[in-house]
């Protein structure tokens, strides 16, 4: 399959918020003699409050010190990434294993359910061999379709609860409805066999219209209705559960896609964030009768993990984190993970492949030097760098807005930020 520009805006993939970010970098303005003095005392304090960590076999020095000892004083920790990068699947790995001990056990990741639920089984039963063997199924595709991501997957499942559900996929499908429909077929009851084929007919005649046409729009999730699914489910009102989290993720990723197609960006939006926060709380509903709730970490595309609104002025899991985490007197520790100079990442390429591209060139968003990932670096850094937001609050408050609204909004949504310098791109499964 081909994928475009358009699919990589709403995967929710690579660089997403950077189309609504500011104008400046670490490195000072060319003439700051003329910058006001809030945005010379912001910039300047950017560019110092900084501690460092090193990325070997496993996370060390100060900045990984202090996160994690950030991180298991909270219920909640959130990763929002830049997608593609190789250094950002080990350092989550390794943070979830260093955070097992504090009570972290769960790891909401950005899979759909149903996939999510089959990843976690591969894993089980075969460690990284059986995550690659899902996740190379020709009726299936997923952005985590990368050596270090699936590496991630299989060690974080090896790393939990051995009997207990902890990988839950909250996000919606668009690629794999091929191997899920397919795991509908041989469960399906007779009274549910005409809606079923109905479902099935169209499926093919959308994937040999993509065939023809290599439009990605043509694809039988974004092009189909959801009632093909409510009907099905409705000649099926009692299915076990795996079939009936596969009907759910279909139905809700045609709904969402629907939204988008018959709505634009807005609805798209808005349509996956209820999905994905609907998602989430049956998650934590599921979990009410343990006498300690679960610790949880979160792994997505940054616009989805920031505190409050995102970039795109909707309310997402990140903002959700936050309330639950109110709720018991907790909270969330928020961390933005960005490669910074010298760095390369994956992107999509042809079929399903992935290529190689340097950070400094990809501008998918066509935003010169507003990206995030020029925006926070330290052009100069001698090598990986944390850095604490918490700090930066107090000269970041009203007033600077004018300046750069999005900047203030990243200092405020997120409590820290890592940054590479030299990563380098994941590398694709086939």
């Amino acid at each position: 399959m081909n994928i475009s520009r358009r699919d990589l805006l709403f995967s929710g993939g690579l660089s997403l918020a950077a189309a609504a970010l500011g104008r400046s970098q670490t490195a000072p303005p060319a003439n700051e003699a003329a910058v006001p003095s809030g945005q010379t005392r912001f910039l300047a304090a950017l560019r110092r409050n900084r501690l460092g960590m090193t990325l070997n076999d496993t996370p060390a020095g100060a900045g990984w010190d202090w996160i994690v000892q950030q991180a298991r004083a909270a219920r909640f920790t959130l990763i929002g990434e830049e997608h593609g990068v190789a250094e950002t699947a080990q350092f989550s790995a390794a943070l979830f294993n260093a955070l097992r001990s504090s009570g972290y056990s769960r790891a909401a990741v950005e899979l759909s359910p149903a996939i999510g639920d089959y990843v976690q089984a591969g894993a089980r039963r075969d460690g990284l061999k059986g995550v690659e063997a899902l996740l190379k199924d020709p009726g299936a595709f997923t952005f985590y379709n990368l050596r270090e991501e699936a590496q991630f997957l299989a060690d974080v499942v090896a790393a939990g609860p051995r009997k207990e559900q902890v990988l839950w996929g909250l996000d919606r499908e668009i690629f794999s409805d091929r191997f899920l429909v397919s795991r509908l077929e041989l469960k399906v009851p007779a009274r549910a066999r005409d809606a079923f084929v109905r479902l099935k007919q169209a499926q093919t005649r959308a994937w040999e219209r993509f065939g023809r046409t290599a439009n990605p729009d043509d694809m039988f999730i974004l092009a189909e209705d959801p009632s093909l699914v409510s009907a099905l489910r409705n000649a099926w009102p009692k299915p076990d559960h795996q079939s009936d989290v596969i009907m759910r993720t279909l139905q809700g990723a045609l709904e969402i896609e629907t939204a988008e197609r018959t709505g634009g960006r807005w609805p798209y939006f808005q349509r996956r964030a209820e999905w994905m926060r609907g998602n989430f709380a049956m998650m934590l509903k599921a979990e009410d009768g343990l006498k300690v709730p679960p610790k949880i970490f979160m792994k997505f595309g940054y616009n989805h993990m920031i505190r409050g609104a995102n970039y795109l002025n909707v309310f997402d899991l990140g903002a959700m984190a936050d309330e639950v985490a109110a709720l018991t007197g907790d909270r969330a520790f928020h961390i933005i993970v960005l490669p910074g100079p010298d760095s390369r990442q994956a992107v999509p390429g042809q079929g399903r492949s992935f290529r190689s591209v340097a950070t400094a060139d990809n501008d998918d968003f066509q935003t010169g030097d507003g990206r995030l990932t020029r925006l926070l670096p330290n052009l100069n850094a001698a090598g990986h760098e944390v850095i604490d937001f918490r700090q930066l609050r107090p000269i970041a408050m009203r007033g600077l807005e004018a300046w750069n609204p999005d900047v203030i909004r990243t200092i405020h949504g997120y409590d820290a930020a890592v940054i590479w310098k030299g990563a380098h791109a994941s590398t694709g499964l086939e």
